[in-house]
């Protein structure tokens, strides 16, 4: 999240400065499906891994890992989206499914991760169209997937890890497919969440006008997950959070919960932010995941406070 913002922060030009809605290109963003590229599978640790690119009539182009069991009977879907570096990837830091279909998608921009002084401004646009993509892209990585034998439709878990939480909250909003939103290390205040991290690259005087800046590049005010959190009742809506996360203000993680309707459910865990750096701390959560992938129970609020 910090790199991205560091990305954002820096690439204000005036194609990258507009308050428009990107919400309502969402259905012509997402498109129909078009062409599926699919790698050969392999069989890692008891699983089936394959790598597919689904691209829509729009161009949008979603990048994506497959991780399943062997067996081809349909399994409970997962579908996750994370940091912007890990992307697909992040299938390969699960190490048992727990005989549930896990998919790990990309975001769909396909410009540099590493730029150099003023290289930012040229990507800048690409970025800020990657980002409004990425809810339609969800969807139409949907599209494909529940057309699959080895699918099961009925139990759609939607994943989002961190940055990806604003994004799969959209898209879960908008799609009912999805029946059960988890928010893992995510957070709401999309301005004071940006300002919070641009602290690391700045001086904290600045950081809240380049929170600002940030916020309108990315079109928090719209994207803004408290905003959308309450449409996906009365589907399940479940938070996980680290009681030492550096990167999340208590503040915006309460914010989240509190715009979520019933039945929601907040647990907070021991730790820092979630990062492929830190292994410990991704086991901890896959796992906790992973085991409570039960319908939810009640509202509940866990000790941490």
């Amino acid at each position: 999240m910090v790199a991205l913002g560091t990305m954002l922060l820096g690439g204000t030009t005036l194609g990258a400065l507009r308050l428009d809605d990107p919400v309502p290109g969402f259905a012509d963003r997402r498109g129909e499906v078009a062409s599926v590229t699919r790698d050969e599978a392999t069989v890692e640790e008891g699983h089936r891994i394959e790598a597919v690119t689904v691209r829509s009539t729009s161009g949008v182009t979603v990048p994506m890992l497959v991780k399943r069991p062997l067996a081809d009977s349909a399994a409970p879907l997962v579908v996750v989206l994370g940091g912007h570096a890990t992307g697909r990837d992040a299938a390969r830091l699960i190490p048992d499914t727990r005989g549930r279909v896990v998919v790990a998608l990309s975001y769909p921009y396909t410009g540099p991760h590493r730029m150099k002084g003023l290289e930012i401004f040229k990507w800048a646009p690409d970025i800020r169209q990657a980002l409004h993509d990425t809810p339609p892209a969800i969807q139409l990585a949907l599209d494909w997937l529940l057309q699959q034998p080895w699918v099961d439709a009925r139990e759609v878990h939607g994943v989002g890890a961190s940055l990806g939480t604003p994004f799969m909250t959209v898209a879960a909003a908008l799609d009912p497919r999805i029946t059960h939103v988890w928010s893992v290390h995510g957070a709401g205040q999309s301005r004071a969440l940006l300002a919070h991290n641009a602290r690391e690259s700045m001086p904290h005087l600045l950081a809240p006008l380049a929170g600002v800046l940030a916020d309108v590049i990315v079109s928090g005010p719209y994207l803004t997950p408290e905003r959308w959190a309450a449409r996906i009742a009365p589907r399940p809506f479940t938070m996980i959070n680290a009681t030492n996360d550096e990167r999340l203000p208590r503040a915006a993680v309460e914010a989240l919960y509190d715009a979520a309707q019933q039945p929601k459910s907040l647990l907070w865990m021991p730790g820092q932010h979630v990062q492929p750096n830190r292994p410990e701390v991704v086991r901890a959560l896959v796992t906790t995941v992973l085991q409570r992938m039960e319908p939810a129970p009640a509202e509940s609020k866990a000790a941490g406070e």
